[in-house]
């Protein structure tokens, strides 16, 4: 039989820990680990309560004390400029030069708006230094992170006698010292550390070119790719841009090789110069040092595990000078003692019985039985409720889920809604509340079509299945459009659900239904989604065309309505390091 690891070890720590937060009493001594954005932005909920409350109020009084601890030496987690030779702390993994594959107007906060911070009307997409000085500039307002211990580094998190025990070095003094607090919050990210899988690193021993991680493509970049014939493993976004990127460079020809072909670079409908080509498949084989055998792979129910499809046809790749592993990150949760730590990979199951409803696949489809063991989805951890874990409420997890498409309004939602639990605005659920209610979020998700697909391989196989031209392969067919809306329709609720309880300065509606801007922000996401599919090899444009050149009136400011506007220049044609800040 199957048991639902996330659920067994709740039930262990269960006896280990006095449970918390049912009650408030007093204001609470919290820890923060991490100054990216999610900790900047709970900084800057604070900030904006203790500015806006009457100091003599229950609620002010009840704010948390907060200690923020930053092993870096500057707010802005992922975000921040590379610099060769950093110190210990100072590491990133994202790359200067990387522009935004998500719109701007997916990004906006309400009260520090794109207009507030350039003053005039913008494009779309725009580049990591510039979304870092938006960051930076909205989340500093009132000297939110005036007292951010900057350079302290969080080597352990306890929790002993129902107080956590926060082991920090000072990078500076190299002090170490214990500090005891009531709650603790990790903020420190679900991209902190690249994952190279042991798989992919063993078959590419043979492999006599050069390897590198996509957080490593930094200064070196363009003499790797310039006159180059690149291998791209993973289709996510970081494959999409720094294909793009390599592009702009010169780069003689980019593969990307796709396991499941639902990442942002599968669905493009063509590259610049048509110097990219999607596969559909991962390398299984090194042949003659520099060349590759790819095929397309199925998950084995059976197995549990992705085995190589023999009913398709082998690949061959030839003269590859590089090969870049966009595989992902993992969280770093070193610092959290094992009985604190949630699971980013924690599986569950489905009840015995569960029947996905009719929807527009059912005719093709029929009821297809789901994968034993499900991934999370998109709005939910199993065993994290609503930011919280289930086995002691009082440890914190302000992060958002990975395949989320607006993270940072994700993060914005969350940081209120972590912020209402330490005031006491919001109830702590018991347990078996908090269980039963992940169980009946993950359930909903996986009534949504295109969601499914990343939780279950089962339905994802059978979807594959159907051949290229059936008609849920066609972005713009009508059926394809509204499943894309269910979609982003279900996303939008549940941040409409958190922003109702929190008391968020937006209004998306509620769950049975959204608001006009709640409306605007599932358009948005929708037009997000369909810019890439809507580039064609028959336009005549396509030899220079990218998304980021797309027509910017489809993206309207939720809060100002102003528009995007034209890149000032071919995307292709514009210096990496081009900002848009006056």
């Amino acid at each position: 039989y199957l048991i639902n690891l996330c659920l067994l070890i709740i039930r262990q720590n269960k006896k280990m820990f006095k449970r918390g937060g049912d009650s408030q009493s007093g204001p609470q001594f919290v820890a923060l680990v991490g100054c990216g954005p999610a900790g900047m932005m709970l900084l800057h909920a604070l900030a904006h309560k203790k500015k806006t409350l009457d100091p003599s109020s229950k609620e002010y009084k009840n704010l948390p004390t907060i200690t923020c601890y930053e092993q870096a030496s500057s707010p802005g987690g992922v975000w921040r400029k590379y610099s060769k030779g950093a110190e210990p702390g100072d590491d990133i993994v994202m790359y200067d030069d990387m522009w935004c594959n998500t719109p701007k107007e997916m990004m906006e906060f309400n009260d520090y708006t794109f207009d507030d911070h350039f003053k005039s009307p913008t494009p779309s997409f725009l580049s990591r230094k510039d979304v870092l000085d938006y960051l930076l500039a909205r989340n500093s307002a009132d000297g939110a992170l005036d007292d951010v211990k900057f350079k302290h580094s969080v080597q352990m998190v306890k929790y002993q006698s129902n107080k956590f025990v926060v082991t920090v070095v000072d990078g500076t003094s190299g002090k170490t010292k214990n500090e005891t607090f009531d709650r603790c919050i990790w903020a420190a990210g679900v991209q902190a550390t690249p994952e190279k899988p042991s798989e992919l690193l063993e078959m590419l021993q043979e492999y006599t070119g050069k390897v590198i991680h996509s957080s490593e493509a930094r200064e070196t970049f363009e003499d790797d790719v310039k006159g180059k014939r690149v291998m791209i493993i993973g289709d996510s976004s970081s494959a999409e841009d720094l294909a793009l990127r390599a592009v702009k460079l010169g780069v003689e020809k980019v593969y990307i090789c796709a396991r499941s072909g639902e990442g942002a670079a599968y669905s493009t409908g063509c590259w610049p110069n048509k110097k990219v080509t999607a596969l559909f498949g991962l390398p299984y084989k090194v042949v003659k040092e520099t060349g590759f055998k790819v095929q397309a792979v199925y998950w084995s129910e059976k197995r549990q595990r992705y085995r190589r499809d023999d009913d398709e046809e082998t690949v061959k790749v030839k003269d590859i000078d590089m090969v870049i592993l966009a595989t992902g990150y993992g969280c770093n949760l070193n610092m959290i003692d094992d009985s604190l730590k949630f699971d980013p990979d924690c599986e569950w199951q489905a009840p015995k019985g569960w029947i996905m409803d009719n929807n527009a696949l059912t005719i093709s489809l029929g009821n297809v039985d789901h994968s034993s063991n499900l991934d999370i989805g998109a709005t939910c951890y199993p065993d994290v409720y609503r930011y919280l874990l289930i086995s002691n409420p009082n440890m914190i997890y302000l992060t958002e889920t990975e395949d989320t498409e607006t993270p940072l309004i994700d993060l914005d939602v969350a940081a209120w809604l972590v912020l209402s639990y330490l005031t006491g605005q919001t109830d702590v659920p018991k347990e078996k509340e908090m269980i039963k209610a992940n169980q009946k979020q993950l359930e909903a998700e996986m009534q949504i079509p295109f969601l499914r697909l990343a939780m279950d391989s089962v339905y994802a196989d059978e979807l594959d299945e159907l051949g290229d031209d059936h008609w849920s392969e066609n972005p713009n067919d009508e059926r394809s459009l509204i499943l894309g809306k269910q979609a982003a329709i279900f996303k939008a609720e549940r941040l409409a659900r958190d922003m109702k309880t929190s008391g968020y300065p937006v209004d998306f509606g509620k769950p049975s239904k959204l608001s006009s801007t709640g409306e605007n922000f599932v358009n948005l996401l929708v037009a997000s989604e369909a810019i890439r599919a809507s580039m064609t090899k028959e336009s005549g444009d396509s030899k220079w065309r990218t998304y980021r050149d797309a027509d910017p009136n489809v993206f309207k400011s939720l809060y100002t309505e102003t528009a995007s506007v034209q890149l000032p220049a071919r995307w292709l044609d514009i210096d990496p390091a081009h900002s848009f800040k006056k």
